[in-house]
């Protein structure tokens, strides 16, 4: 089951894989933590101490890398955020575009991403942003990722608590004097935005670089989502919250050879 998850998820996988390599680390600054429930793992209370930051713009997308170390992704810890269409979120004056900033924005799998099993579905209003932890520093014998899912199934024993964190409240519009709540909360994954890069590589206005924001989410793996997706949400894998303000640098591309 776990093979066949892999290649129909593996496109997104292809898409990330290929777009990270292709900007140099932003200045910047965040923090993400929270519990984790990883089988041979990791569980218990879990802190990434962020200190890489970068952002990849393609057409009207944003992929942001916040990440523990410098190191490529396959041998590190991090958060992984796409972003599908920054005009949704974006103000653009201009065009009288009122943006999104912060607006709480639901995290959930990419439509074309599906457990074994479970049919594709069209979805009226599919989530804009996706969110994956990675682990593969901290999981070496294992390939681990856990994907933000629109809903969870929380579970009695506390596995799922997050502890409050300024600044991390979707919902407050990531006000930094604004205690985000701790415990388990509902289940459901929000991200806001108050700033976002403009895509544009040689812009030389500081402000128009700048990515900033929130995200309170619950993580998941989706092979443990009920055959046919018919049953409860799958089961509270994790739950973090985290911020991040970073500014977009440009430099040569990261390469695995000279």
């Amino acid at each position: 089951m776990g093979a066949r998850f892999a290649l129909r998820a593996g496109a997104v996988g292809l898409l990330l894989a290929s777009l990270v390599p292709a900007c140099s680390q932003g200045e910047g600054d965040g923090q993400i933590s929270g519990t984790l429930d990883v089988l041979d793992c990791w569980t218990g209370a879990f802190d990434l101490d962020p200190d890489f930051f970068a952002a990849v713009p393609y057409l009207n997308t944003l992929q942001m890398r916040i990440q523990n170390g410098s190191d490529f992704e396959t041998f590190s810890d991090g958060v992984s955020i796409m972003l599908y269409d920054t005009t949704k979120v974006r103000p653009n004056p201009a065009l009288g575009i009122p943006g999104q900033y912060g607006v709480p924005l639901e995290v959930n799998l990419p439509p074309e991403v599906t457990p074994p099993g479970v049919p594709v579905r069209a979805d009226p209003n599919p989530a804009i942003v996706s969110l994956t932890l990675y682990l593969q520093k901290s999981c070496r014998v294992q390939n681990v990722s856990l994907y933000a899912v629109k809903e969870v199934t929380l579970p009695t024993d506390g596995t799922c608590d997050a502890r409050p964190m300024k600044g991390a409240d979707p919902n407050a519009g990531c006000d930094p004097n604004t205690e985000s709540p701790g415990g388990v909360g509902n289940g459901k994954s929000l991200i806001s935005f108050t700033h976002l890069f403009n895509g544009q590589v040689d812009e030389a206005t500081a402000s128009e670089r700048l990515s900033s924001g929130c995200f309170d989410v619950y993580l998941a793996d989706p092979r443990e989502v009920a055959p046919g997706g018919l049953g409860p949400p799958p089961p509270c894998r994790g739950h973090i919250k985290g911020t991040f303000s970073f500014f977009f640098e440009r430099g040569r591309p990261s390469q695995p050879f000279p």
